[in-house]
């Protein structure tokens, strides 16, 4: 169940960095057929298999949001660029 729930988030983190909210609804159908499938495989009671795929669903959406963070603070980084590069495109812009 942890490594499901490991995968889930990791899954979901990789869909906030680049797709919208809608990509939640599918993702969740994947990711509870995938528990679903893998908690049969082995003997297991029903409210096992029912705790399994709603905490790939629940790590799913947390990832999501995690992935969502990440990508806001990324992109609130400002940039390593040189100084020196706006001084010589205004000092040839004055020139002219």
């Amino acid at each position: 169940m942890i490594a499901t729930s490991i995968i889930s988030f990791l899954f979901g983190a990789v869909l906030g960095q680049r797709f919208t909210v809608l990509v939640l609804i599918p993702g969740m159908m994947i990711v509870m057929v995938l528990a679903t499938g893998a908690a049969i495989t082995h003997p297991h009671a029903a409210w096992w298999i029912i705790a399994m795929a709603a905490a790939a669903a629940v790590c799913l959406q947390a990832g999501y949001f995690a992935g969502i963070f990440i990508r806001h603070f990324l992109a609130a980084t400002p940039s390593q660029e040189s100084p020196l590069a706006g001084a010589e495109t205004s000092t040839r812009h004055a020139v002219r």
